[in-house]
């Protein structure tokens, strides 16, 4: 597995570090845990390779940048940073209220979609509870269980998929909550509203099933503003940080049962997201232009980017997001490392696997040109296939229908 982020971590079986002198002041659930680790930063590379320019793609920021609107709002309350914001937030949860059909009181504000998370696991996890997760997936969940002292039940995804049926058959008493990006991060993986509606009814009432849904806005099969309440305890969890652009802000919120998010409101610190993030974030909801142009970029960039990656003979998986989970067929931390050398920052995942943030047509140009002189310069790059199922197939008739390889038949999504 690579070190880089999209690690397994369970409670069982993982790694641990050398004893440090203070350890035995911790508390015991912590030492096992790695950090997460963002991406390298442009800055650093800039300084380490003297470059004029970095591209980073490797974080999924939006590459349209900012909400205008949510830019011109922050003006607005520059000169009021001196006070505490509103604490709750009400005016930005009644715009979100009325964006989602929602009432204020079902929606919960956080420093992020990672607060919100963290403050989930807060609110309902106990330790030897068990967190059901996926893998590859957003590492955080993985770190949660393991800062809650709960076991972490991780289920491998099938075709990049979530397995939802193996999942279910996961579920323990002692199961609390299942944890499900959608969007999948890295895979970029979509599932449904059917395929969770069908999940849901087979969950019993005492587990919490959360959906992560980061880069919802960018999915193109079905519509992604209607969030269907159900009768088992099921929340909802968005953010400003990908299409939006406000990534630098930290606001992200929860929708979810009053029931619930009263139990969330305990578990959340006090002045947990600030009067700039609030100001921007509801302004940002009626920028329809910077919303259009934010998802017309990915569009052409998924077309442009999948047709260079057939040609580099790249499998890949068809995405429901701003990045693309691409097969190198070999050791892929030399191939990020050569890329960070021209200029480029990508996400390893997997050991022969990257996530690439799909971004502006001048840097997507720029990267497939750095990827065409790594891969074929010199020789040194031999392609040896790996058996991934479920990767786009770059040289089958399917590849350019769009459709998903699936063990010897295609579907169309």
């Amino acid at each position: 597995m690579s070190d880089t982020g999209f690690r397994s971590v369970c409670s069982e079986g993982h790694d641990v570090e050398t004893p440090h002198q203070h350890d035995h002041l911790a508390n015991p659930a912590i030492l096992p845990v790695r950090p997460y680790q963002p991406g390298k930063s442009s800055l650093a590379i800039q300084r380490e390779f003297g470059l004029q320019e970095v591209v980073k793609l490797a974080s999924n920021e939006n590459a349209a940048g900012p909400s205008p609107l949510g830019c011109k709002a922050l003006e607005a309350v520059l000169h009021r940073i001196h006070l505490y914001p509103d604490d709750g937030g009400e005016d930005l949860k009644h715009a979100l209220a009325q964006k989602h059909g929602a009432g204020a009181e079902n929606i919960v504000l956080g420093h992020g979609a990672t607060d919100i998370l963290d403050i989930i696991v807060r609110a309902f996890v106990c330790p030897a509870d068990e967190i059901i997760s996926a893998h590859p997936g957003f590492p955080w969940f993985q770190i949660l269980g393991q800062l809650s002292g709960a076991k972490n039940v991780v289920v491998p995804l099938r075709d990049h998929r979530h397995d939802l049926a193996a999942m279910a058959e996961r579920i323990t008493p002692r199961t609390k909550l299942v944890l499900i990006a959608n969007p999948n991060n890295p895979t970029g993986t979509f599932l449904k509203k059917a395929e969770i509606e069908s999940f849901l009814r087979s969950v019993p009432r005492h587990v919490v099933v959360v959906l992560d849904e980061a880069y919802v806005d960018y999915v193109t099969v079905e519509s992604s503003n209607a969030l269907k309440f159900s009768h088992k305890p099921l929340i909802f969890v968005r953010t400003f940080s990908k299409i939006s652009g406000l990534a630098g802000l930290r606001i992200g919120y929860a929708v979810a049962d009053k029931g619930l998010v009263n139990l969330l409101e305990k578990a959340r610190q006090p002045f947990n997201t600030t009067a700039l993030a609030h100001a921007a974030a509801k302004a940002s909801l009626h920028d329809l232009h910077h919303l259009e142009r934010s998802r017309k970029i990915v569009v052409q960039g998924k077309r442009f980017l999948y047709g260079a990656f057939k040609r580099l003979r790249l499998d890949y998986v068809p995405t429901e997001a701003n990045f693309i989970f691409v097969d190198f067929h070999r050791d892929v931390k030399p191939v990020f490392q050569q890329l960070l050398e021209r200029g480029f920052i990508i996400r390893p995942a997997l050991e022969t696997c990257a996530r690439i943030t799909i971004g502006l047509p001048r840097q997507n140009a720029g990267l497939v040109r750095a990827l065409k002189e790594v891969l074929r310069g010199g020789g040194t790059y031999e392609k040896s296939r790996t058996r991934l199922r479920g990767l786009h197939p770059a040289r089958r008739g399917a590849g350019a229908r769009g459709g998903l390889h699936l063990g010897g038949e295609t579907r169309h999504r």
